[in-house]
């Protein structure tokens, strides 16, 4: 019955499970006792636009896990998980010990949920008020303010952001940074200058032709992500924009991707590898004692890094591609 047996009818295996659920019993005799810990995801497990930070993570739980001879599995919650199953008995059934979560606005109940059974877990990238709730994660708001105020202090007013639309806390805090720090410097907030998009290469170039041909057009760009970043970047290569002498880039760096593009990118770093890492020590040493009552709420600082792509803005003029597929310039504006 609870090892989903094909003999065992449909209804009847539909009653025990509620009457089981109901009383929430676990089955002990017969469980098999394994080394494997989840990395576990709402939906699908990696998606391509979040660039570097998902392998990155990755890395660092593989680390964290050869302290404890602990092995890693990926796991989709709503996609392998039975109705009639409660978490605990899903995880169980899929021999998991220990679950490292990751969290995104409309699955923030599904991990209270998993909080509340008292499964072993630990949310990455996340804060819960949620005291059930154990979370690592990095606060990218200071950085991220300090980021735009350094774009202020250069002399850029009109500074775009190109923000992944993913609903969580972190681009949440870096959209935040980003209105706060041009309110305290008196900056009026221009809707046409935000830009909610899916992060990826081809959206950063998308990001670059809308904020660069705007009728006052952004002199600077703060994207909330890697690869958002880097596809500005490119676009600014194709059409000619010189990088930081036309326009400023900043970025968000999960790895090491601010090294590997020319000029070297200025960044709001988040060590993802070292998250990875402390969340699988974390629920590892807790599983090794057998505590679960182990609590973990930290939060980590995020750092901010000045190279290449940031300049005093010099003149806001934008190449549009011309009928001939050259380019053409519009209002050069020399700014001081």
């Amino acid at each position: 019955m609870l090892n989903n047996h094909p003999d065992v009818d449909e209804a009847t295996r539909e009653r025990v499970l509620v009457c089981i659920n109901e009383l929430g019993y676990v089955p002990r005799i017969g469980r098999r006792i394994t080394n494997v810990v989840a990395l576990a995801y709402p939906d699908e497990p990696i998606r391509s636009e979040y660039g570097a930070f998902e392998p990155a993570l990755l890395n660092g739980i593989m680390r964290g896990l050869e302290e404890h001879g602990f092995d890693v599995k990926l796991l989709s919650i709503r996609r392998d998980k039975l109705f009639t199953e409660t978490f605990t008995q899903f995880f169980l059934r899929k021999g998991i010990r220990g679950v490292i979560m990751r969290c995104f606005r409309n699955n923030r109940e599904m991990i209270s949920a998993i909080a509340e059974e008292g499964f072993p877990s630990i949310v990455v990238a996340a804060e819960f008020d949620d005291p059930k709730v154990n979370y690592i994660r990095s606060d990218s708001y200071p950085s991220s303010r300090r980021a735009v105020e350094h774009l202020i202090g250069l002399g850029h007013q009109r500074i775009g952001l190109a923000v992944h639309n993913v609903a969580d806390t972190d681009h949440a805090d870096r959209r935040r940074a980003y209105e706060d720090a041009l309110a305290a410097a008196g900056i009026p907030l221009d809707h046409a200058l935000v830009m909610e998009i899916v992060a990826g290469l081809s959206s950063g170039e998308q990001a670059l032709d809308s904020l660069t041909g705007l009728r006052d057009p952004a002199t600077a760009i703060f994207a909330t992500n890697p690869m958002t970043a880097i596809g500005i970047m490119r676009r600014a290569q194709e059409r000619g924009i010189v990088v930081p002498r036309d326009l400023s880039v900043v970025g968000v760096d999960d790895s090491d991707v601010r090294m590997h593009v020319w000029p070297r990118l200025t960044a709001v770093i988040q060590d993802a590898s070292a998250l990875g890492l402390e969340s699988a020590l974390w629920l590892t040493r807790a599983l090794a004692r057998g505590d679960h009552r182990a609590s973990c709420r930290r939060t980590v600082a995020t750092t901010f890094e000045v190279n290449g792509t940031t300049a005093v803005p010099q003149r806001a003029e934008v190449l549009l591609p011309s009928s001939n597929g050259g380019r053409k310039g519009r209002g050069a504006r020399r700014r001081s």
